[in-house]
């Protein structure tokens, strides 16, 4: 199970890195920082709202998810800045 603490302390990682939360189902949801604003974590659930559109700066749906389907976090490589 993840703890809401672990979780948070993951949205709250400074410089953020994107990261996947995966279940115990198989599902994942990329959360990257444009998410943060929309996710929400309770003592036993996290909710994760769902733009239509990029360009939205508000959610059209959401998904609660339990903390006691988190079966990980997994961080999202970030494509590599080459120098000239």
């Amino acid at each position: 199970m993840m703890s809401p603490q672990d979780l948070e302390s993951e949205l709250h990682k400074k410089p953020f890195q994107p990261f996947r939360i995966v279940t115990t189902t198989g599902k994942a949801y990329e959360i990257t920082e444009r998410d943060l604003p929309m996710m929400m974590v309770g003592k036993r659930t996290v909710i994760i709202g769902f733009r239509v559109a990029e360009t939205d700066p508000n959610f059209d749906r959401y998904e609660v998810v339990s903390l006691v389907h988190i079966v990980r976090l997994e961080p999202i490589p970030q494509p590599q800045e080459q120098a000239s």
